[in-house]
């Protein structure tokens, strides 16, 4: 007598490479906000996207490879929700949103952020990474904004538009440097308020009376005690 056996065939479920990509970038956008991304291992990211670990390496050559990748992701989804600030009325308002959106990307993203400011940008080859590029775009905003009001003459001339977009963010640096450290943590719209009112105030071509100048005054001296506690 014939016995006739039927083998039932498992079916795998083939994912497409981006999709396998995106699994793994998400998996490991989850060990660096809970873990920091200097103990992240790629093992650790392959146990959380369910692989293992040399499917990992079959689409990152290296834990930094695939580091680079999550930042940039991360970085472009944060920079897509910008608003465009032709849209608000006055320089002080688009100057103070963008600094208020910038503060806020830190807050949501500590790790990568600390990470492209101590691992990426300190290499020699930044300028040729998507960062770059990403961060270029970013920053241009702040460019035009100094440049449109210095060229209207609402900000007094003789201060480069790189120069204000320079102290903008190096105060923004250096005022959430604590927080990236995990050792203190600061207050988004306070912050936005100082840096804004700083460089407007001190930028604005009109002769400012003596309750604004006081007033800018008050700014100046809160942020340079702010800063020379956090240092």
């Amino acid at each position: 007598m014939n016995v006739v056996r039927r083998v039932r065939r498992r079916q795998v479920t083939r994912l497409s490479q981006d999709q396998r990509v995106s699994d793994i970038l998400a998996a490991a956008k989850e060990v660096i906000a809970t873990k920091g991304y200097e103990g992240v291992t790629m093992a650790e990211i392959a146990e959380r996207a369910n692989i293992v670990e040399g499917t990992v390496y079959r689409y990152f050559k290296n834990k930094d490879d695939l580091l680079l990748r999550v930042a940039e992701e991360w970085f472009t989804h944060s920079f897509a929700d910008l608003v465009d600030v032709s849209a608000f009325n006055g320089t002080y308002n688009k100057l103070r949103y963008l600094v208020w959106h910038s503060l806020k990307t830190i807050t949501k993203g500590p790790a990568l952020s600390r990470y492209v400011m101590l691992e990426v940008r300190p290499r020699a080859n930044y300028k040729e990474t998507q960062l770059f590029e990403i961060n270029r775009e970013y920053t241009e905003q702040f460019r035009k904004l100094f440049k449109d009001a210095i060229e209207s003459g609402e900000f007094r001339s003789g201060v480069p538009e790189r120069v204000l977009r320079d102290m903008v963010f190096g105060t923004i640096e250096h005022s959430t440097w604590r927080f990236l450290r995990g050792e203190g943590d600061f207050d988004v719209e306070e912050l936005a308020d100082e840096i804004a009112m700083v460089v407007y105030g001190g930028m604005t071509a009109e002769p400012l009376g003596d309750e604004r100048l006081n007033a800018v005054i008050g700014r100046l001296e809160a942020v340079a005690d702010r800063l020379e506690k956090q240092s």
